[in-house]
């Protein structure tokens, strides 16, 4: 898989994880469509940054961001799979 194959998916699986929670609240508590407005990009964001500043300090939590790490310009192979 190319890295930016895997950058698709680690960009899309946050907007997965917003998009079902934001479709739980509206189910469960029955919120306005402006409540969702915020909900769904403030969800996505806040997947994405954690799972990220875990996937720094644990590599292997990256399978919750669908792929395993992209590498940067300039990285080393052991830069990306540091323990």
């Amino acid at each position: 898989m190319n890295n930016y194959t895997k950058n698709l998916i680690r960009t899309a699986v946050p907007a997965i994880v917003g998009a079902v929670v934001s479709f739980i609240t509206k189910k469960t508590a029955h919120v306005s469509p402006s409540v969702l407005a915020v909900v769904f990009p403030a969800v996505t964001t806040g997947y994405y940054a954690v799972v990220r500043a875990l996937e720094i300090k644990y590599p292997k939590l990256s399978w919750l961001l669908g792929a395993l790490p992209v590498k940067t310009a300039g990285s080393t192979p052991t830069d990306v799979t540091k323990n």
